[in-house]
């Protein structure tokens, strides 16, 4: 069937089409014609489009100074029947910004959206229902039926059934998926699925009572989450594995299960750009060789509440507010890529170092270990650190005082072969205004 063509499109628009206009929109945007198809974006959200409405709150949820508008957008949009924009609108009432932060609402957002049939929907609840126990048959059933229409559900099944948990025999299947859509950890996740040992499980119906049920237990936040499926708070429970008193450094093992390790870089994979650095004559970010990694930073429209549960965990690994932490990147280091020796802390002159104050600690979350070389470097205390999928490393950037540490001054080495995936959470002195 031959696709209509943008003089096409704009005839139907003209009608007062909001369908259309959309079309017309997205066609002219992808022409290049970005002024053009603003205007038409604008009459489709007029002319109530859930799509269009859904596009603009994204655009809104760059800034927190467009948090509130968004909301708006994303309540019309998800009641237009865009389960993205419910995604979306789970993602800020869990989080707040503006408002005081809704988990329950969060989640039962979501839980609708499942019912619904979205795929990514499904996928998240499976993510926070691993979270709270790793070995959940519900987590199971749900992305056995997300896997086959969601690449990150996918991705998780298969590490899954690379763990020895899951159901191996539909494992298979859903890598050649992964393959079929360019997954970039295919032959990694391969590898490791060829050595695992085959396990089945009866394939359980979902049962969207009990998962709503399981999802009233998590508190906003996020207390009892954890691999090990604990009813404790993580503060409570947490292991520091001392590394060095200057700076302050520690590591915190397995604070999430591999699966969700591997949940995080699929979400990640189609959002990666070359990496950037503070310019510090100006706090300006810009690309430098001095780091020549691929990075994905996951704003608010991003993210899904699995991926607010890990950046709430990192807080709580790392001692800090959740509101003070920037948002989860997600780095990509491929053989001879490197982060050269340099500081977390920015220099005063960061267009928002008034606002929120200094980096005073950094949480970096070990996302796989098919890689050699690659380990985190601090130069001052010699210590090199290489974590396994789900370890946490922790350091402070600043001294007791509040001023910048001159130890803290560390490298991501050059990995020598493989692929090495990291994330990276950086909190600040007061809270994060984006």
């Amino acid at each position: 069937m031959q696709r209509p063509t943008v003089d096409d499109l704009k005839r139907a628009a003209e009608t007062g089409d909001a369908r259309a206009q959309y079309a017309l929109a997205a066609a002219l945007s992808d022409a290049g014609r970005r002024e053009e198809a603003d205007i038409w974006l604008k009459r489709a959200a007029a002319g109530g489009d859930a799509e269009a409405h859904y596009t603009l709150a994204t655009r809104l949820l760059q800034t927190r100074a467009g948090i509130g508008e968004a909301r708006e957008l994303l309540r019309k949009s998800a009641s237009g029947g865009s389960t993205a924009a419910a995604r979306a609108l789970a993602v800020v009432t869990a989080e707040g910004f503006d408002e005081a932060p809704d988990w329950p609402s969060a989640t039962a957002i979501v839980l609708q959206a499942a019912r619904d049939g979205d795929p990514a929907a499904m996928r998240d609840l499976a993510g926070l229902l691993m979270l709270r126990h790793v070995e959940d048959a519900d987590g199971d059933a749900l992305l056995a039926e997300a896997a086959s229409r969601d690449a990150a559900a996918a991705a998780a099944l298969v590490r899954r059934a690379a763990e020895g948990r899951g159901d191996s025999s539909i494992a298979g299947p859903a890598l050649e998926r992964l393959a079929a859509v360019n997954y970039p950890r295919v032959q990694a996740l391969r590898a490791k699925l060829a050595t695992a040992a085959r396990a089945t499980r009866p394939g359980a119906a979902i049962d969207h009572a009990r998962i709503a049920a399981k999802l009233r237990e998590l508190a906003p936040a996020l207390g009892g989450l954890g691999s090990s499926g604990t009813e404790t708070r993580p503060s409570r429970r947490i292991a520091r594995e001392a590394l060095s008193r200057s700076p302050e450094t520690y590591a915190v093992r397995a604070v999430v299960p591999p699966e969700i390790a591997e949940y995080v870089m699929a979400v990640a994979a189609l959002r990666l750009a070359p990496s950037m650095t503070f310019d510090p004559a100006t706090g300006v970010p810009r690309q430098d060789e001095y780091r020549t990694s691929l990075t994905a930073t996951l704003g608010p429209a991003d993210q899904d509440l699995t991926l607010v549960a890990v950046s709430r965990l990192l807080a709580d690994v790392a001692g800090a507010d959740h509101a003070r932490g920037e948002f989860l990147s997600v780095l990509r280091y491929a053989p001879g890529q490197e982060y050269r020796p340099h500081f977390d802390w920015i220099p005063e002159a960061g267009r928002d170092f008034a606002s929120c104050g200094q980096r005073v600690r950094t949480a970096l979350l070990y996302l796989n270990d098919e890689y050699d070389g690659g380990e985190t470097h601090f130069l001052a205390s010699g210590l090199k650190f290489k974590g396994a999928p789900g370890d946490v490393l922790v350091f402070a950037n600043v001294t007791e005082e509040g001023a910048p540490d001159m130890s803290s001054r560390h490298a991501g080495l050059p990995v020598r072969a493989g692929v090495k995936w990291l994330a990276s959470k950086w909190f600040r002195e007061r809270e994060y205004v984006f």
